[in-house]
């Protein structure tokens, strides 16, 4: 054993003497792929064919609205470039265009200006394409709601609408997470120098409350985590309701990315795991056996597995509703017109996937302690950030000590609804330690380092 691992190990110890150890976790291979579907942009590389990439995404720069935001539907039309009369957007608020997240609207526009920054060999273009990122990265930090998350459209349009609550229909909010969360990771295609350390403080900080968004949202019945609705209120954290046949509701579709999202979450926090565990087991106990859906109907067929869309909020009661909503709302889809039976997918199989791998995710904790402190805080380095969840809001003494325990830096911090986040002090040439937040004279957390 050399010096430098004996001075790791002792930094360890005395950690775990004034703390309990805290290891990180590393989400399984088969947890980190089911990502992967979220970070798609082919409907984008599809439309621009045999053409230059250059080119389309010049083009495609042009269609992007002041805002920074761009509209759902457009691939085909970046093959040319805007005419300055054609509208932005396919929505409209008070003659503002709207930018979008659904059908992953800006989120694949954004990927792609990633990609053909880091390829092209144009040094205009490559000016032209970090400026629309930028921009682009603007609308998603202005667009997020003040506690964590992000709505269909934005601006937001007048008036109480289901696109302005926070939206995990289609997917929309988690596709704009995992690339937040790539970004902040700075995770290919976003391992450039697209974004600025105050983007990443930024960034950072947006994804961690919309963290504690899906944590307080997730529907809750007999004390028992479930799972969550396709939209939620910003500012209740209640299930909303959409379309007149989308009625506030668990949902069997939208719960799956959720759960997907947190199960990769670095800090494996008790409330994460157990809104992992709580729809893990709510899938479990809902699974209907040897059905399928098909075209408005309910077929045998044996092996297979289905859950229904949308369930009652209180209960685990499916239900199907049409265009008159509430009245409408029946558990025989027979009921329904034509038109929303067989224009609707009511169910399917959404979570077979998921319960695949909860053997994985259950054995990568089983090594993984919770990294919590004496008050129950959390605290994590990301990069050259200290981020911390706080168990108390107020000034902050923020200390690096090295290996041996003596102080070598600080500085101080004020933490606001329970989060923190502030650069890293001086190291003076520091490469192991850790840091120390203090509170009221008393030490929260500490946080073991090695080469910041």
């Amino acid at each position: 054993m050399n010096a430098f691992d004996r001075i790791r190990i002792a930094t360890v110890m005395t950690l775990a003497a004034l703390l309990g150890t805290a290891n990180s976790y590393a989400p399984p291979k088969s947890v980190a792929s089911v990502l992967d579907k979220y970070r798609s942009y082919s409907e984008l590389t599809t439309a621009a064919g045999s053409m230059d990439l250059d080119t389309y995404v010049s083009n495609l720069v042009t269609w992007q609205m002041p805002h920074g935001g761009f509209s759902k539907a457009h691939a085909d039309l970046y093959k040319t470039v805007w005419d300055g009369k054609a509208e932005l957007s396919s929505w409209s608020s008070d003659g503002v265009a709207l930018g979008m997240f659904d059908n992953n609207a800006t989120v694949q526009e954004m990927r792609l200006l990633a990609t053909q920054y880091k390829a092209t060999k144009d040094a205009t273009k490559k000016a032209l394409f970090k400026s629309s990122f930028t921009k682009a990265v603007g609308f998603v930090l202005t667009s997020a709601l003040p506690n964590g998350g992000w709505p269909q459209v934005y601006p937001l349009r007048t008036g109480t609408t289901y696109s302005n609550m926070a939206t995990y229909n289609d997917n929309a909010m988690v596709r704009v997470m995992v690339m937040v969360k790539d970004m902040v990771d700075k995770k290919a295609p976003f391992d450039s120098d697209l974004l600025s350390s105050g983007d990443l403080t930024n960034l950072s900080t947006a994804l961690d409350k919309s963290v504690t968004f899906a944590l307080k949202a997730q529907i809750v019945n007999g004390g028992k985590p479930t799972v969550w609705c396709a939209q939620h209120d910003p500012s209740t954290y209640a299930p909303a309701g959409a379309r007149a046949y989308e009625l506030p509701s668990k949902s069997g579709s939208e719960s799956i990315g959720v759960t997907y999202f947190l199960m990769n979450w670095p800090n494996q926090t008790v409330e994460v795991q157990k809104a992992v565990k709580g729809s893990i087991a709510w899938y479990k106990k809902n699974r209907v056996a040897d059905l399928k859906f098909s075209s408005g109907d309910f077929l045998a067929s044996a092996g297979a597995s289905m859950w229904y869309r949308f369930y009652e909020i209180a209960t685990d009661d499916y239900f199907f509703c049409d265009r008159d909503g509430e009245p409408s709302k029946t558990q025989d889809i027979t009921k329904l017109s034509t038109d929303r039976r067989t224009g609707y997918q009511w169910a399917g199989d959404y979570g077979s996937a998921l319960l695949k791998l909860e053997a994985d995710y259950t054995a990568a904790l089983g090594t993984t302690s919770i990294g919590t402190g004496r008050t129950g805080s959390e605290i994590r380095i990301v990069g050259n950030r200290i981020v911390a969840d706080l168990s108390h809001d107020g000034l902050y003494q923020v200390q690096v000590l090295d290996a041996r325990g003596a102080l070598r830096a600080s500085s101080t911090a004020f933490a606001s609804n329970g989060h923190l986040v502030v650069a890293v002090p001086a190291m003076n040439g520091i490469e192991i330690g850790f840091v120390r937040l203090v509170h009221d004279g008393q030490t929260t957390v500490a946080q073991p380092f090695t080469h910041f």
